[in-house]
């Protein structure tokens, strides 16, 4: 399946691109969002589909990259120094509030309000299932966008390491679309940093641990929203 051209190559990761949008449209808009519907349930199902649209995606593509001869050594599971993994669980957790600074921008330039912290949801309950969920959609997420996007594009196609971490942050923030153009412009900007810290560290395990931590914070957030007041409308973190 090797071919000369890089065509193979391209198509992969033109099939790993917002692999999760479909199920949360069909959630959001399909037969389930209907008035008397089961919403909870179809948000159940969403919070589930999403990370399992990923996780399918991310072997299939796998999959092909082995067969195609063209797995990047960003795969190839190399150990960080030990400094690395504690710095990317403070920069994970950092991220969180870099991406809620940027959603505040509008609202403090068009004088709407003051912005409160608050986490992006489609409904159901916060519990082990929603941890579980957002835990695995982020290694998917390093798997494809740090691990195979970057290696194809900088190893495999010879683009510049910055160009292809630009490229990587990009693909990755397309697949948060359905949550606005804003969460696009807030998941650049954390997929640019967890493309930074795996060019700097030369390990994959560095980006996944500080996305590991970005989504556990989130998770800790949804916590303590569900168990608060229902927050004044504002600027979301989104996992």
């Amino acid at each position: 399946m090797w071919s000369h051209t890089r065509s193979l190559e391209l198509l992969v990761l033109a099939a790993t691109v917002a692999p999760a949008e479909l199920i949360r449209v069909a959630t959001a808009f399909g037969p389930a969002a209907k008035a008397g519907a089961d919403r909870d349930r179809a948000a159940r199902r969403g919070l589930l589909g999403a990370p399992a649209a990923y996780l399918v995606v991310t072997a299939a593509a796998l999959a092909v990259a082995a067969d195609g001869g063209f797995v990047p050594d960003t795969l190839t599971g190399r150990l960080p120094g030990a400094l690395w993994l504690p710095a990317a669980v403070a920069v994970g957790a950092a991220l969180v509030g870099a991406e809620f600074a940027l959603g505040a921008v509008p609202r403090l330039l068009d004088g709407t309000g003051r912005p409160r912290l608050a986490v992006h949801r489609g409904g159901g309950a916060v519990d082990g299932g929603y941890a579980a969920a957002v835990m695995a959609t982020a290694a998917a997420e390093e798997l494809l966008y740090r691990g195979l996007w970057i290696g194809v594009l900088h190893e495999g196609l010879r683009l510049p390491a910055g160009a292809a971490v630009a490229a990587a942050a990009v693909a990755y923030a397309v697949g948060h679309l359905f949550f606005g153009g804003l969460a696009v412009a807030q998941k650049t900007l954390s997929g640019a940093v967890f493309g930074l810290l795996m060019a700097g560290s030369g390990s994959l395990a560095v980006p996944l641990v500080a996305h590991l931590a970005q989504n556990g914070v989130v998770f800790a957030l949804a916590v303590r929203q569900e168990r608060g007041a229902r927050p004044a409308a504002g600027p979301e973190a989104v996992g």
